[in-house]
C-alpha cells in the first residue's frame, strides 16, 4: 500500500507539472505584446575619436612582392607615394632613405643577404604620419 501511494504521488506530481506547461504555454501564445513606443537611446562614445588620417597619404610597394625568392643579391624595390613625402627603407643590414621623384615614384636598389629577410618600406609625410609595407625576400640559388 505505501509503494502504491508513492507511484501515484509521483504520476500527480508529473501529471500537474504537463498541465502547468500547457497553461503556460496557451497563456504565452495568446498574450499581445505592446508597440516599443520609447526610441531606442544613442550611447555616446566615451573616448573622443582619433583623427582623421590624410587619404592623400599613401605609399604602394610594386616590387618586390611579398614572399618573393630571388636568385640575385641586390633587388630593385619601386613604389609611389606623395612627392613631399621621404622614404626609409629598412633591412637586418642596411637602412636607406631616399626622395620621391615629382610625380610620387620611388626607386632604390637593395642587396640582401642569404636567407630571408624583412624589408620595412616606411612613407614619412610633411604632417608627420607614417606609412609601412613589410616585404618578405628570400636570397636562394636553389632550384624549385
Amino acid at each position: 500500500m505505501k509503494a502504491e501511494r508513492v507511484i501515484l504521488s509521483f504520476v500527480a506530481v508529473i501529471v500537474g507539472l504537463v498541465a502547468a506547461g500547457i497553461a503556460f504555454y496557451l497563456y504565452q501564445m495568446t498574450r499581445v505584446v505592446p508597440a516599443q513606443k520609447d526610441k531606442p537611446i544613442a550611447m555616446m562614445p566615451k573616448d573622443s575619436p582619433s583623427p582623421t588620417p590624410d587619404n592623400a597619404n599613401i605609399l604602394t610597394v610594386e616590387s618586390p612582392s611579398d614572399q618573393t625568392v630571388f636568385d640575385k643579391k641586390i633587388i630593385t624595390i619601386t613604389g609611389k607615394t606623395r612627392s613631399d613625402a621621404t622614404i626609409l627603407v629598412n633591412s637586418e643590414n642596411t637602412d636607406q632613405v631616399v626622395k620621391p621623384a615629382s610625380n610620387g615614384n620611388f626607386s632604390i636598389t637593395q642587396t640582401i643577404p642569404d636567407g630571408t629577410t624583412l624589408l620595412h618600406i616606411t612613407a614619412v609625410f610633411p604632417n608627420g604620419q607614417e606609412q609601412t609595407i613589410t616585404r618578405t625576400v628570400t636570397f636562394s640559388t636553389e632550384n624549385f
